[in-house]
């Protein structure tokens, strides 16, 4: 995963993870399932970014 990208995307999900457990969303339609459904997708995201970036510091070891 590219920095340009991931940086941001991370940037976004931590912004409405906050808004998540601060109670922010509560009386918006559907945002108990969407909020859920885009931190698990940031969980995916986490890992895969983990992955790739340390991939990239690893070197050429293989």
């Amino acid at each position: 995963m590219n920095r340009l990208t991931a940086l941001p995307l991370f940037g976004f999900f931590t912004v409405l993870a906050a808004l998540y457990v601060t109670g922010s969303l509560d009386g918006v339609p559907f945002a108990d399932r969407a909020v859920g459904f885009l931190l698990g997708l940031f969980a995916v995201f986490a890992i895969v970014a983990g992955y790739s970036f340390g991939r990239g510091y690893r070197g050429d070891e293989e």
